[in-house]
């Protein structure tokens, strides 16, 4: 059975379909979408953030023991959201094979000295 969620979006069903396709139990696989209770309703810009916490996260639980740290209430997830993003971001643009990493990195360093 592979468990896939309405957040998981395109780019972990292709990991998924990569990994599976190998062993060739794909085609057999048995869908089962998920109710988080941290899902949310009409988030049309964060379906990023939500895969990679989850890939951050899940490591095999079942919902109901799965701590993905995403807080219930909108106010507080919409502030984990707002950190998440952030943090996701720093790790993609200072990660050592990027290979924009110096140019952005010295137009941050600009930006910042413009700033004051």
């Amino acid at each position: 059975m592979i468990m896939v969620s309405k957040y998981t979006c395109v780019l972990v069903t292709q990991n998924l379909c990569i990994f599976w396709l190998q062993s060739g139990e794909i085609e057999t696989a048995e869908v089962v979408r998920l109710d988080f209770e941290w899902k949310t309703v009409n988030n049309n810009v964060d379906c990023g953030v939500f895969v990679m916490r989850h890939m951050e996260t899940w490591f095999g639980l079942t919902t109901d023991k799965w701590d993905s740290g995403f807080p219930l209430g909108h106010t507080a997830k919409k502030a984990c959201l707002t950190h998440l993003r952030k943090k996701y971001a720093i790790k993609l643009v200072t990660s050592k094979v990027n290979k924009h990493r110096s140019r952005v990195l010295a137009e941050a360093s600009e930006h910042e000295k413009a700033m004051g």
